[in-house]
């Protein structure tokens, strides 16, 4: 795939990520929908936002259709099962995508302008991995355990909503850790504190290898 449309791609998940994690809330009252749509556009970017391997990207394919599938399944039919399916979907898809951004950052031979937008991208899909991650534990625990009593607890009773799960998830993953939301259960506790040693594994590893790619361009041209 030619470097501008990567370019390209990289720049509208960019773009996408920023308008679902920043001005969702404030977009729509129907915010379903606009959710709905910016869930797809994320998988058809981000599907194409690299020069994966065939094997890559034919895995990226499928689960990404499935997922878009599920996506709108669960936008005209409202039902907890349903939207713990499309959960599941959603996360090992997204899973897949920063396994394999990782990968391809890790074995590019320069830092360009698409690695770096494409580091950032990741790091944004792992704060929605986290958010998924946190409301699957929400719904397992309200369908298998047959709770009202909720794996997480919202400051002034809230009405739980994705991006309360986001807003959790991104303020775990940077060890901010405000307070307004907790986790209550065992496995919501061992969710969290996987959320929050994955966010700094990340930039750990991912400013190491960048800088040491930049360094040793460097060096290469001296």
């Amino acid at each position: 795939m030619k470097e501008k449309n990567l370019t390209r791609n990289n720049i509208g998940l960019l773009l996408c990520l920023i308008v679902l994690i920043l001005f969702l809330p404030v977009l729509s009252t129907r915010d379903l929908l606009v959710k709905s749509i910016l869930f797809t556009a994320i998988i058809f970017f981000g599907t194409f936002s690299l020069d994966f391997v065939k094997r890559a990207q034919k895995i990226l394919i499928v689960s990404g259709i499935v997922t878009i599938c599920l996506n709108w399944i669960v936008f005209f039919i409202t039902s907890d099962r349903l939207s713990l399916v499309f959960s599941f979907s959603y996360f090992f898809y997204n899973l897949f995508i920063v396994i394999f951004m990782v990968r391809h950052v890790a074995k590019s031979a320069k830092v360009d302008l698409t690695i770096i937008i494409s580091s950032i991208n990741g790091y944004l899909l792992l704060g929605i991995l986290g958010a998924l991650f946190m409301g699957i534990v929400e719904i397992v625990h309200k369908l298998i355990y047959n709770l009202d009593s909720g794996a997480i607890n919202f400051a002034g009773g809230a009405a739980k909503d994705f991006h309360d799960y986001l807003y959790f998830s991104f303020v775990t993953m940077t060890t901010l850790g405000y307070g307004d939301i907790t986790p209550v259960s065992a496995f919501a506790k061992s969710v969290t504190m996987t959320i929050a040693v994955t966010g700094q594994f990340y930039m750990t590893i991912l400013i190491a290898i960048l800088v040491g790619k930049y360094l040793s361009n460097g060096a290469d041209k001296s």
